[in-house]
This record gives C-alpha cells, sequence and structure tokens, in this order.
C-alpha cells in the first residue's frame, strides 16, 4: 500500500500560506474544516491530505489557493503516494502517547528515546506540526526490537492496545484533542 499524505495544522499552513493557528482560529470553528474529519494522535487533530487538497479554491478567486508547489515538497518529503479523503482511509497512526500505552511506559521514556535517536524505536513515518508519527505496522515491525534494546521488563507490548489501534477504538491517552487553560474546568469562574 502507498503511503498516504497527512495533514496537521503547520502542513496546512505550508500548503495555504497561511498561519498555522488559522486552522483552528479561523477554519474550524467556520466550518472549512472539521476535528471530525481529522485523526487525533496525542492529542493533535492530522487530516487526510486528499481532503485537504480538495478545500481549495479555483485558481484565480480570493480566499484559499492551493501552493501546488509546497503541496508538491511535502509529498517528496513525507514520500506520499495517495491522497486519502476521508479518516477512514487512514492507517492506524501512532504518537508519543499512544506509543507509551503501547508498551506501558510514561510518555517521556518514548520522548528521551526519540530525542537521543536510539536504535530501540523505529525511524518515526512523519513529521507532522512538530510531532513524530509512526505508522503502527511501523511500530509492531520493531516491537521485538524495541522490547530488547529497552530496559528490560519495563517495555512490553501490551496486545489489546495494539489491537484497538488497529481496530480504531483505541480511546486512551492521546485519542482526544484535550482543552487547554481552565476552561470547562470551574476553575475560571471560581477564581473570580
Amino acid at each position: 500500500m502507498a503511503k498516504p499524505l497527512v495533514m496537521g495544522r503547520k502542513e496546512i499552513a505550508m500548503v495555504y500560506n497561511i498561519a498555522p493557528t488559522a486552522v483552528s482560529d479561523r477554519w474550524v470553528p467556520r466550518g472549512t474544516i472539521s476535528y471530525e474529519d481529522a485523526v487525533i494522535v496525542s492529542g493533535k487533530p492530522f487530516w487526510p491530505g486528499g481532503l485537504v487538497v480538495d478545500l481549495a479554491l479555483p485558481p484565480g478567486s480570493r480566499g484559499r489557493q492551493l501552493d501546488e508547489g509546497a503541496l508538491s515538497e511535502l509529498e517528496k518529503a513525507q514520500g506520499a503516494g495517495v491522497r486519502p479523503k476521508v479518516k477512514g482511509e487512514l492507517p492506524p497512526l501512532v504518537g508519543a502517547q499512544e506509543y507509551a500505552s503501547l508498551f506501558g511506559v510514561d510518555q517521556v521514556h518514548v520522548g528521551q528515546l526519540v530525542k537521543s535517536k536510539s536504535e530501540a524505536l523505529p525511524a518515526s513515518d512523519y513529521h507532522l506540526s512538530g510531532s513524530h508519527v509512526w505508522l503502527l505496522s511501523t511500530v509492531l515491525e520493531a516491537a521485538d526490537k524495541t522490547m530488547s534494546l529497552t530496559r528490560k521488563g519495563l517495555w512490553q507490548l501490551d496486545q489489546s492496545v495494539a489491537e484497538a489501534l488497529s481496530k480504531g477504538r483505541y480511546d486512551g491517552p492521546g485519542s482526544f484533542i484535550a482543552k487547554r487553560g481552565n476552561y470547562g474546568t470551574g476553575a475560571a469562574s471560581a477564581e473570580k
């Protein structure tokens, strides 16, 4: 299967020449794009590339103009060969939070191995909006190596998490977009 084009806020900003914050501050509230159309990986939304490309308005019109050169560079950087249009066409994706859940460790351990470029983890398949993201298949293929090169007994693959991720039923850490600040917690109103 060809590797799909996947975009987070920064990649969308790159191909549309907008600020990354414009996606969440303007596009989502206006209904241009929805979090429902995205897969949530380690608390961040990532959209199928074909869906994002299809948001472009006709050349010469005002508004969302796709930068074809930037799109081509992004596809080349990702090694993407297909442009999926719905999130169901994306393979299961794993970020640091899901990686930690898969192996029963703290997310900090995953981050340390990524930062040190340890051979215990495979190279990430994507670098999306500043985050390392792997295809679940990549993680599972490297699982034995990961367990053998990390602290013995600490890193153990949890098959139930792997199955939940593969079937799109994962609801553990990183599976939703966390609210930022005091909104919705009652803390903001308690301070008044």
